[in-house]
C-alpha cells in the first residue's frame, strides 16, 4: 500500500503533467486523453480506498477519495485531470462516508469539507446514493465555517489535489 504523502506526490505529478496541456478545453481533453493521464485518477482513488482499512490512515484517505468523487463531478476533466470515476469507486467511498457519519466520528475538519462541497454542489451526494443522515450532515455545515476553522495553507499542503484546492482558497480569502 502506498503511504498518503506517496499518493499525495503521485497527485502532485499528474496534476504538473496536466499543467502542460495548452488550448481550448477540448484541445486539453485531447491531449490529456491521448497521454494517459486520465488512467490516473481512478487509480489514485483506489489507492486512499485501500487505507479505510488502515485506522491511522482511514480519515486522512476518505477526506482525499470523497474530494476527489466530488471534484469529479463538479468541474471538467480537462481542469482536473479526473475523468467519470467508475460507479463502483464512487460508491466504496460514500458507503465509507456513510459509515463515518454512522458512526458520529468527530472530526471538525470534514465535517466543514463536507458542508462546502454540499454548498456547491448539493446534489452530488443524492446522485451517489449517500444515506438521508449524510446529507443533511453536510446539509447541517455552512458553507462558510471553513473560513473559522483553524486551516492554513500549511495545513493543506501535501495532501494533494484538494490540498491545492484548500490552499488556493485559503489564500484568496479576505
Amino acid at each position: 500500500m502506498l503511504s498518503l504523502s506517496s499518493l499525495a506526490g503521485w497527485e502532485e505529478s499528474v496534476l504538473a503533467s496536466i499543467a502542460g496541456a495548452s488550448g481550448t478545453p477540448d484541445q486539453r481533453d485531447s491531449q490529456i486523453e491521448r497521454s494517459g493521464l486520465y488512467g490516473e485518477y481512478p487509480a489514485i482513488v483506489n489507492a486512499y480506498i485501500e487505507h479505510f482499512s488502515d485506522p491511522d490512515s482511514a480519515l486522512e484517505a476518505l477526506k482525499r477519495a470523497y474530494f476527489l468523487v466530488w471534484r469529479s463531478a463538479m468541474a471538467a476533466p480537462s481542469e482536473t485531470g479526473i475523468p467519470p470515476l467508475p460507479d463502483g469507486t464512487i460508491r466504496v467511498v460514500i458507503d465509507e462516508l456513510d459509515a463515518w457519519a454512522r458512526r458520529d466520528a468527530p472530526d471538525d475538519e470534514l465535517r466543514w469539507m463536507l458542508g462546502h462541497y454540499h454548498e456547491r454542489g448539493p446534489s452530488v451526494l443524492e446522485l451517489y446514493g449517500a444515506s438521508p443522515r449524510l446529507v443533511r450532515l453536510a446539509a447541517s455545515a455552512a458553507d462558510d465555517d471553513w473560513r473559522r476553522a483553524a486551516a492554513s495553507p500549511a495545513t493543506m499542503s501535501r495532501r494533494g489535489q484538494m490540498g491545492r484546492y484548500w490552499s488556493t482558497l485559503l489564500a484568496n480569502s479576505p
